[in-house]
């Protein structure tokens, strides 16, 4: 028996991800995580070749256009292959990033400006998210966690 309480939808009982089909729901999470992987292979010495900005804008515009995707899916199939995409994009990002602060500071400040980058930002964007939490529809929550998103693209433009 399926069912939603106080109004509240989530993609398992939408998309009858249950019994048999239960797996699903931790298919997307790993299909994010391998598309982080896929990403840092790419991106990385692609980012040598041609520069760091231009491949972290690109990944930062699809890895939006990826997340409002997933927010809009009609399938899980669709839902599914948006979050591998988006996870490719992020996987991009975080190392330019990464590779970023490195070579901006000394050496005697990389262990330093890479837990701070790396550890507080992530810290930062969870408490952050916590607050996000009342918005009770998924759909709305996703696309409103990456309005700030397009705010940073437009102003790394």
């Amino acid at each position: 028996r399926l069912f939603v309480s106080d109004g509240v939808s989530c993609t398992v009982p939408q998309w009858y991800l249950v019994n048999q089909q239960a797996y699903k729901v931790s298919l997307a999470g790993s299909l994010f995580f391998t598309g982080v992987l896929v990403g840092n292979v790419l991106f990385g010495p692609l980012s040598d070749r041609i520069g760091r900005k231009p491949v972290f804008l690109t990944g930062m515009f699809f890895e939006l256009l990826f997340a409002y995707g997933s927010a809009l899916a009609p399938s899980y199939e669709l839902f599914a292959l948006s979050r591998l995409l988006m996870g490719m994009m992020n996987g991009s990002m975080a190392l330019v990033c990464f590779i970023l602060s490195q070579e901006y500071v000394g050496k005697s400040y990389w262990a330093l400006t890479g837990r701070t980058l790396t550890n507080m930002t992530f810290a930062v964007g969870i408490a952050l998210f916590a607050l996000l939490g009342y918005i009770r529809q998924w759909r709305n929550l996703a696309t409103a966690v990456n309005c700030p998103g397009v705010l940073l693209f437009l102003f790394c433009m």
